[in-house]
């Protein structure tokens, strides 16, 4: 295992801003470089390993980012969305109820987030859930969705 000096620990925020820039300007491969870099100087970084799954995950690379979701909620359950993250990742990997649990997770730590709902309707008619596929769908037109109003409202369901 490699042993790492408090200076050098002290680089890691450096590397997660580099990385971070790079992820916001859509250079996804050079951010997941940034990020492993600042996770190899600390790899208690939980918000590291979050951005680096939101860089795979724009890749595509589902697995890889589901696995730096989970770590993250390993090190730091309460992470903004990361749930609802870790849920569209599996909702990609066709993981329904294991998505289903984090966007409820989601949903518990932030009560009013439509896309959560949304997102957890979708995985529930995967599952042939319909009625709970409808629940969810309405409180995400409650909340302001317009998308799932317009579903419901083509689908002539009442919201």
């Amino acid at each position: 295992m490699l042993c790492y000096t408090v200076e050098e620990k002290n680089q890691a925020p450096q590397f997660f801003e580099i990385g971070l820039g790079l992820l916001h300007t859509e250079h996804y491969r050079d951010a997941i470089d940034m990020l492993s870099i600042a996770i190899r100087l600390d790899a208690g970084f939980a918000e590291a390993y979050q951005y680096r799954g939101l860089a795979h995950y724009s890749l595509g690379t589902y697995q890889e980012a589901l696995d730096d979701y989970t770590t993250a909620l390993s090190l730091d359950p309460l992470l903004d969305n990361i749930h609802y993250f870790r849920g569209m990742a599996r909702l990609q990997l066709k993981h329904y109820e294991d998505a289903i649990y984090d966007f409820t997770a989601a949903i518990e730590l932030k009560d009013y987030f439509a896309e959560a709902y949304y997102q957890r309707s979708v995985c529930k008619g995967f599952l042939k859930d319909y009625r709970g596929a409808i629940c969810d769908m309405r409180s995400a037109a409650q909340l302001g969705m317009r998308l799932a109003q317009k579903i419901l409202n083509d689908n002539k369901v009442v919201w």
